[in-house]
């Protein structure tokens, strides 16, 4: 089957895309043990109403084709009634070990291996199919959930696998990035180029990497001096008015190095 060029180039420039976006938010997820599920789940839930916010009169069946979300679940996802994502393998498997450990052997410990309340037998039953106990154990281990003692493993922290800064910084994360969708977005609808947010770029693929720490401390440096000038013009414009008041509104400097 022929497909006209043009359309090929932009199906694979489509693609292209896709594949940046996902490999972004990959990265985030991994970074921070944010869980797929429950992200999909959002995700969905998300397009539809982004969809209907943009198309107030837009029916379901509009909304599932431009979502591409099975036509059954819009009304749900318009009401917010759409079930949970199912909970975490390891967050299950852990709270099963507290719990069998506390029950049975009045211990933060078990034995690890045999078919009977230990955790071979947790592992096996909740990740049937899924995952060994085997990897389930190293997992954990290196999440420092449990520690291995052999014939025995400990509990040491239930599932939550982010300390508190990663929480935090996730937070941070998140509002970057919407930032800058909101801004790349926001650009692409304003015709006049005077009229549109700033959104500027500088970069070289010239620069031997073993310039990029001192080019890195000269760009913080000049980066900062400058700060310090946009933040003075911010407050001339501020009025004497409570935090929250009005919408954000805001400037932001994004150093980067893309790796191949």
């Amino acid at each position: 089957m022929n497909i006209n060029p043009k359309i090929q180039q932009s199906l694979q420039l489509k693609k292209k895309a896709l594949s940046l976006l996902s490999k972004a938010i990959a990265k985030i997820l991994l970074k921070f043990r944010l869980p797929r599920g429950e992200f999909i789940n959002l995700l969905d839930e998300k397009l539809v109403l982004e969809a209907k916010k943009q198309d107030p009169e837009a029916s379901n069946v509009a909304i599932a084709i431009r979502t591409g979300i099975d036509r059954r679940y819009i009304t749900k996802h318009l009401k917010g009634e759409m079930p949970n994502a199912r909970p975490d393998k390891m967050a299950v498997i852990l709270e099963d070990l507290r719990w069998t450990a506390y029950k049975f052997y009045n211990s933060t410990k078990l034995p690890k291996l045999g078919p009977f309340r230990t955790f071979q037998s947790i592992c096996e039953q909740r990740a049937s199919g899924s995952l060994t106990y085997n990897a389930i154990l190293e997992e954990l281990v290196a999440n420092g959930n449990i520690k291995d003692l052999g014939k025995k493993v400990e509990i040491i922290k239930l599932l939550n696998t982010s300390i508190k800064n990663d929480v935090t910084y996730s937070q941070i994360t998140a509002t970057q990035v919407n930032r800058v969708v909101g801004t790349i977005l926001y650009n692409s609808d304003i015709e006049f180029t005077e009229d549109k947010y700033i959104q500027r770029t500088v970069f070289s693929s010239q620069i031997n990497p073993i310039h990029f720490n001192h080019l890195h401390h000269n760009l913080k440096q000049r980066t900062e001096e400058y700060m310090s000038e946009i933040t003075d013009l911010f407050i001339s414009y501020e009025e004497d008015v409570n935090v929250g008041t009005h919408p954000e509104y805001g400037f932001s400097f994004l150093e980067y190095n893309i790796e191949k």
